[in-house]
């Protein structure tokens, strides 16, 4: 016995059962045309419904599959899951952690002679008027910024002047053995933070906090670092920063 032929949208509303041939050809052009289109948009949403619906239940198994790892992690009243674990041992081993909860950043100062500000239309007035010069040295007066670095912890805290960043530019160029002279500063700030960040991690664990503020850091003990640990195998990503 064969089944009654189905619409996948059958029992919902507006729905319209299947016409017989004799019935479709007995329509008129209207008729037809009007027809095609229910049915064409009934079929579609009987199929999103169905898609809907099996979503539904695919939210019901992650929802259960979410709520047993948080249970691991958590655990209950009466059972620790792994948070209380990972305190545990935690407490144990913070002591180890404490140098290499650093905070570094780098702050960029415009040192533009004034002059140049002028000609740039920043500056409009003076309180005493300037002898302005558009050349220096033979060259074309340019902008000027210089970086400064800083590394901080809850207790210590070391300032680390970089210099002019046209300069900084072409040393991060040789490190890196890439063109920085045109990246975006944003960019040329990541890296940096990324550098000192590995630099000073190293170099605290090796000389302690005392140490690493009574030593000179610069560009330059930065860069000769980066090649001291590429002729030595030393990998600085395992110091911080991303690879």
């Amino acid at each position: 016995m064969k089944k009654k032929k189905q619409y996948i949208g059958e029992g919902q509303k507006w729905f319209v059962d299947f016409l017989p041939k004799e019935v479709f050809n007995s329509l008129t052009e209207e008729e037809r045309v009007n027809y095609q289109g229910y049915r064409n948009y009934q079929r579609h949403i009987g199929d999103s419904s169905v898609k809907i619906s099996n979503y539904q239940k695919e939210i019901e198994k992650l929802t259960n599959l979410i709520k047993e790892e948080q249970f691991k992690i958590k655990g209950d009243f009466e059972n620790g899951g792994w948070e209380m674990k990972v305190k545990m041992f935690y407490d144990k081993i913070t002591h180890i952690d404490k140098n290499f909860q650093l905070n570094c950043s780098i702050e960029r100062r415009d040192r533009t002679s004034l002059s140049k500000k002028y000609l740039d239309g920043e500056v409009k007035t003076f309180k005493k008027v300037p002898i302005l010069k558009n050349k220096y040295g033979g060259k074309d007066i340019e902008r000027v910024y210089k970086l400064y670095g800083r590394v901080e912890n809850t207790q210590h805290r070391k300032q680390i002047y970089f210099g002019d960043e046209k300069k900084i530019r072409k040393v991060i160029s040789g490190i890196y053995n890439e063109d920085w002279t045109t990246e975006p500063y944003e960019y040329l700030k990541d890296e940096m933070r990324i550098l000192i960040s590995q630099y000073s991690r190293y170099h605290i664990f090796h000389n302690k906090w005392e140490g690493f503020k009574n030593d000179t850091h610069n560009l330059k003990s930065i860069s000769d670092w980066c090649i001291w640990c590429d002729d030595n195998g030393v990998d600085r990503y395992e110091w911080g920063g991303m690879k």
